[in-house]
């Protein structure tokens, strides 16, 4: 009798533990639950967080100067950079200088020059890479003046030592939501193609994001990269992608990292016959990618609100005029938005680069910097 007792214990622990391995099993999300649960993070209108302690701006770099130096002023993204930096130095009480440039190294250096020769306190170079400017960056910061970097890099790059900070992007992240999007538009079952530009120094941590994230929440699914640089896509976009769904019929979903690869995938669909079969997604927030996204063209983008990029930026670069320590994760807390048919209204009619995202961080970097 007792012999038996214990057999019946030993059998009831069992089964509550088999019970229990199941229902663990069974409560466990997978993987495009969890995919599903990253979209829905960057589905939520964004909040501010502030990226340092706050200081007193106008009374900090009273007398002292920045200067902005894009990569070229020809591009959209980075003349709504500066203007909105501009204005928010202006509110901020503090002189900014735009360098004009059409995107030419000697233009850069004559923009170290000038702020060298002119006393600025700091120069922050816009998507400019630090490398090719050593030399002048070194002449710079023995002037005094601080150099940061902006909008460069993810944060899979790390500064270099001849530098006084750096403003970077989360690249990974977007790696990750744009992979979790796919698998949870094909229900696990992707075969994606991405375009992307290596390069781009983002562009690897983007990579890196998406089969990390399709390595956690997808493992059965295909990704297949192909690269074509910057310059070359309004004439090599089109026919990568057409070759690629050749060779690979059974492609899916297509993901081109960077919004001004779009139109060039949307004709390469319509000469395939595929448009209406294979949907695409992106990242940048620019204004046409969320028309498309209006007309059908792209399924989801991933914005980027570049005023909230240009306050960031002017942020770091106000620290490092006035002495104070430029936080390595400065961008970090800034947001990823997406938007998809469902909320692009938000955006505007016709849509606006930083409309859609709230305005708690206009008003967060006013308080942060003093401005009343």
């Amino acid at each position: 009798m007792v012999h038996k007792r214990k057999w019946l214990i030993v059998i009831a622990a069992f089964t509550a533990l088999v019970g229990t391995a199941t229902m663990s099993a069974s409560a466990r999300p997978s993987g495009v639950a969890r995919a599903q649960a990253l979209i829905a993070k960057y589905s939520k209108e964004p909040t501010f967080v502030a990226p340092g302690p706050a200081f007193n701006a106008k009374k900090a770099l009273a007398g002292k100067k920045i200067m902005l130096i894009p990569v070229t002023s020809q591009l959209p993204i980075t003349q709504t950079i500066q203007a909105s930096m501009a204005a928010a130095a202006k509110r901020a009480g503090v002189s900014f200088t735009a360098w004009q440039n059409q995107g030419k190294s000697d233009q850069w250096i004559a923009g170290i020059n000038q702020a060298i020769a002119q006393k600025y306190a700091v120069v922050d170079l816009l998507a400019i890479p630090p490398n090719v400017l050593k030399p002048q960056i070194d002449m710079a910061r023995r002037a005094g003046i601080k150099v940061i970097s902006s909008h460069f890099a993810g944060f899979g790059w790390k500064p270099p030592s001849y530098i006084d900070g750096a403003v970077r992007l989360p690249y990974y992240e977007v790696g990750r939501i744009l992979a979790a999007w796919a698998t949870v538009q094909t229900k696990g079952k992707a075969n994606i193609l991405s375009i992307v530009a290596n390069d781009l120094v983002s562009s690897a941590d983007v990579v890196k994001g998406m089969k990390d994230e399709l390595k956690r929440d997808c493992p059965g699914c295909k990704l297949n990269v192909r690269s074509v640089n910057t310059v070359d896509w309004a004439t090599k976009v089109q026919g990568e992608v057409q070759s690629a769904l050749q060779q690979n019929p059974g492609v899916n979903y297509i993901l081109p990292i960077y919004d001004a690869m779009t139109s060039f995938v949307a004709a390469a669909l319509r000469t395939t016959g595929k448009a209406s079969a294979i949907q695409q997604a992106s990242f940048n927030g620019s204004t046409f990618a969320l028309t498309f996204i209006k007309q059908g063209t792209l399924q989801m983008d991933i914005g980027e609100n570049e005023d909230w990029i240009a306050h960031a930026m002017l942020d770091a670069d106000m620290r490092a005029a006035a002495g104070l320590k430029v936080p390595a994760n400065d961008y970090s807390r800034a947001p990823l938005y997406i938007f998809t048919k469902a909320n692009v209204a938000k955006a505007g009619s016709p849509p606006h680069p930083a409309k859609g995202y709230g305005n708690a961080y206009r008003s967060g970097f006013a308080k942060l910097w003093g401005v009343r």
